[in-house]
């Protein structure tokens, strides 16, 4: 039997977690089932179960790359930028123009649907604190760079910044970002991140 590269492996994937995020965003997580995805992907069943046992572990592996991704977004925009200030001033204006993601909803239902579970409570944990380490880089390097003199801890800065951008994101998804208003909550935090980072 044919050995099977580790690209064609990584290709295989690929479709199924793109299939599997098409039909989540179609239909919701919960009402997903492994024949739509099957479907979906237009792969065998066998196919599919090959690489991944339930919907469960497809949900999983696309927050997990979505980690990943944030991180290598994060790294980039350190490296490329002298200024950790003009870093926030980017990632909000894109917070701005791309607030509205229906694969937002989708994770919110995952976790929500999945409270009782405690499994699924320590995986959001786990997430929770990873995009935590990776949005804290930023506020770390205005201090090490002399830019930043917060006048309140980094981690409570940290984590009022990331519950905004939470609210701001499922607001503006289940609704529009006209009217949650999501510029001027932008803006707000803002004004608050200039005083509490020592800017103003």
């Amino acid at each position: 039997m044919p050995k099977v590269s580790e690209e064609h492996v990584a290709r295989r994937k690929a479709q199924i977690l793109q299939a599997a995020k098409t039909v989540f965003c179609r239909k919701g997580f919960e009402p997903t089932t492994m024949q739509d995805v099957v479907e979906e992907s237009g792969m065998s069943r066998g196919g599919v179960y090959q690489y991944f046992p339930s919907t469960e572990a497809m949900m999983q592996a696309l927050l997990d790359q979505n980690s990943v991704e944030f991180k290598e977004y994060i790294d980039s925009l350190i490296r490329r930028h002298e200024k950790m200030w003009d870093i926030l001033q980017i990632y909000f204006k894109n917070l701005e123009e791309e607030n509205t993601q229906p694969f937002s909803i989708v994770i919110y239902e995952y976790f929500v649907t999945g409270w009782r579970n405690r499994q699924r409570k320590e995986y959001l944990r786990r997430r929770y604190l990873t995009g935590k380490k990776i949005f804290r880089r930023i506020f770390e390097e205005g201090v090490k760079r002399g830019e930043f003199k917060p006048v309140q801890p980094i981690d409570a800065i940290n984590r009022f910044v990331m519950n905004v951008n939470d609210g701001i994101v499922l607001e503006a998804t289940l609704l529009n970002k006209h009217t949650v208003g999501v510029s001027e909550q932008i803006r707000s935090l803002k004004m608050y991140l200039e005083k509490a980072l020592g800017l103003d």
